[in-house]
């Protein structure tokens, strides 16, 4: 489903399709799911895509999910409603902060939210970008812990404000490795993958991961030691 103004495909005065910067994405890290893609589409979004052959809100969401929702506004809100339940991942939208939508679904479910300075010029689909910006302002929306990190860390431009989440803290004198995963994996909501953990090992004890050039080997005997396998390359916290 892909009708909306600066996601993907305009709803007014033309049929042109219009697409995400391809740099906002990709410095945003990997997603799982793109629920809002397009068939022709100058650059992947995630691993998954769901298109206008689709219904992106039937079909099951899972894992990280990109979401540039259709902007018209019978759409958008629903398309809001299946991103807060579902919890996991970063919607773009533009900062209309006084619609029904923004103020049902948006601050009430949002761990942090980027107003982007600017405003974006959106790509057609064959990767040019358009003549002019969008016409409105821009805003990230974070629904994990994670999420607010990857926006924290992505260096797009902006205010970054936490909404229902707490200051993340640096840890600056880096505690053992056994509690350094502890801390990743309850950043990580109890369970993470092997790339998650060392990413946000990375966060959480930079001295440490500088320091060490084989800190992913002293963090993996730390999963195989303290920590519960649930599948390959997974891992979570023991209760």
């Amino acid at each position: 489903m892909n009708t909306g103004i600066g996601g993907h495909q305009t709803s007014v005065g033309n049929s042109q399709t219009w697409f995400t910067p391809k740099e906002i994405v990709t410095s945003l890290g990997e997603f799982d799911l793109d629920p809002c893609s397009h068939v022709n589409r100058p650059w992947d979004t995630a691993k998954e895509h769901y298109t206008i052959e689709d219904n992106g809100l039937i079909l099951p969401w899972s894992g990280r999910v990109w979401l540039n929702p259709p902007y018209d506004r019978y759409v958008i809100e629903s398309f809001l409603k299946k991103m807060a339940d579902h919890g996991n991942g970063i919607s773009l939208i533009f900062a209309r902060t006084e619609t029904q939508p923004f103020q049902k679904w948006v601050f009430p479910y949002a761990e942090s939210i980027l107003f982007i300075n600017g405003r974006l010029t959106f790509i057609d689909e064959f990767g040019i970008k358009g003549k002019a910006n969008s016409g409105a302002p821009s805003v990230l929306i974070s629904y994990s812990e994670y999420d607010s990190l990857m926006i924290e860390q992505s260096g797009i431009n902006g205010k970054h404000v936490l909404v229902n989440s707490v200051p993340v803290i640096i840890v600056k004198e880096s505690p053992s490795w056994k509690n350094v995963v502890s801390i990743c994996l309850l950043r990580l909501n109890g369970e993470a993958k092997l790339k998650d953990i060392y990413s946000m090992a990375e966060v959480v004890a930079g001295d440490k991961t500088q320091k060490n050039k084989h800190f992913k080997e002293k963090i993996r005997q730390q999963l195989q030691k303290h920590f519960e396998r649930v599948n390959t390359g997974q891992y979570k916290l023991i209760a």
